[in-house]
């Protein structure tokens, strides 16, 4: 897998950003040139793309970044029909090589990916608010080193051993897979066979948070995705997310975001979206 490194020295040059989503299964990506880096995140569906002699699948929950080649294999485009969506962004690095430089892979999966949806859905709020071309830049800059924080924080771990890792990363999974339902340590713990102590210990170890932090803060991205992408009621929201009644729901959200439900919809509702 190639990595690509970025100069965080000055902030990116921002270009565009939006939201694309198919309108059928038989949407396949259009053949596009490319002459600026394009980072995607697939928020559902495969996205399939060619480019530069490689066959990529990117899923959902998962990144690709696309730096700019020679001529002629600069055109992108479909080699496979799905009903996907996913963001994007285009920028161009500014600054010069130097010790202020993060390295993001070409392709990956993000453990946090919401987070970055959410940055993503505020720098097309302030698209459309018309920011100036400075916070442009610099809301651009952050999504780039949110995903370089969310890569370091669960791969450059060098002292967890196989085991821990694969343990860890086996209840990364099962909370992404089992968001709708109610999920606590003591399930997770007797899930996977190990005692709770020990396993919320792990956890905080290889990720920096508690696992009970990470399960709320799994619920509250996907809840600010249903906020901003869907017309379900904070009540509906509650409840396709595992929570007795809305009153838990809207308190667990503020408690982790710092904003209410309402509070966070009437703020990003309006998209910058494309077909």
């Amino acid at each position: 897998m190639d990595y690509y490194t970025i100069s965080v020295s000055k902030p990116v040059l921002y270009h565009l950003t939006g939201k694309f989503e198919a309108l059928s299964e038989d949407w396949k990506h259009a053949e596009l040139f490319l002459d600026d880096y394009e980072l995607c995140v697939v928020t559902k569906g495969v996205l399939y793309l060619e480019y530069n002699k490689q066959q990529y699948h990117i899923g959902e929950g998962e990144m690709l970044l696309l730096p700019p080649v020679p001529e002629p294999f600069n055109k992108r485009k479909g080699y496979q029909s799905s009903d996907c969506s996913f963001y994007w962004m285009h920028f161009e690095p500014q600054g010069q090589s130097s010790s202020e430089n993060i390295s993001l892979p070409e392709y990956c999966r993000l453990i946090h990916h919401e987070k970055i949806i959410i940055l993503m859905k505020q720098l097309q709020d302030a698209v459309r608010n018309n920011s100036n071309a400075h916070t442009l830049n610099y809301m651009a800059t952050v999504i780039l080193c949110e995903i370089y924080d969310d890569i370091k924080t669960h791969i450059n771990t060098p002292s967890d051993t196989k085991a821990s890792r694969q343990i860890y990363e086996d209840i990364v999974d099962y909370v992404k897979h089992n968001i709708h339902s109610k999920l606590t340590v003591r399930q997770i713990a007797e899930k996977f066979g190990y005692n709770e102590k020990y396993i919320s210990y792990m956890f905080c170890r290889i990720s920096g948070v508690t696992l009970k932090q990470f399960i709320l803060e799994q619920k509250a991205e996907a809840a600010s995705f249903f906020l901003t992408d869907t017309n379900l009621t904070v009540q509906e929201i509650a409840v396709k997310l595992g929570y007795n009644d809305s009153h838990n729901f809207m308190r667990s959200y503020k408690n982790t975001t710092g904003f209410s439900p309402t509070e966070y919809r009437n703020a990003f509702t309006k998209r910058v979206l494309n077909h």
